[in-house]
């Protein structure tokens, strides 16, 4: 019977060693689930905050796109308001000469 309590020890050692392979595989898997777990949130919540800044600043840009198209806009504008300004003028010069030139006449004559 020694020899059977012997084999008996050395199956239940066997057991026990295979176990503890297992049992070390299993930590070392979970640990490894963990960290993937960990790296994937962490990739999204990177990910996440680099649109939100990359949204942030597109919206700055347009903001500010926007406020130089107002300028540029104000700008033509004035610039149209001053052409338009000049044409008339250039073209009312001749008639104003004229019309200058009708007053001297009548204040010579009426003198």
């Amino acid at each position: 019977m020694a020899s059977a309590e012997k084999a008996n020890k050395a199956a239940e050692k066997f057991a026990e060693t295979t176990r503890d392979s297992y049992q070390t595989m299993v930590d070392q898997a979970v640990g490894l689930q963990e960290r993937n777990i960990r790296f994937a949130q962490g990739t999204v919540d990177n990910s996440i905050k680099e649109l939100r800044q990359q949204a942030e600043s597109n919206r700055a840009l347009t903001q500010k796109l926007v406020e130089h198209g107002e300028k540029q806009r104000s700008a033509y504008q004035t610039l149209v308001e001053e052409s338009v300004d000049a044409y008339m003028d250039l073209l009312y010069a001749p008639l104003s000469y004229y019309k200058e030139g009708l007053e001297s006449a009548k204040k010579v004559t009426a003198r």
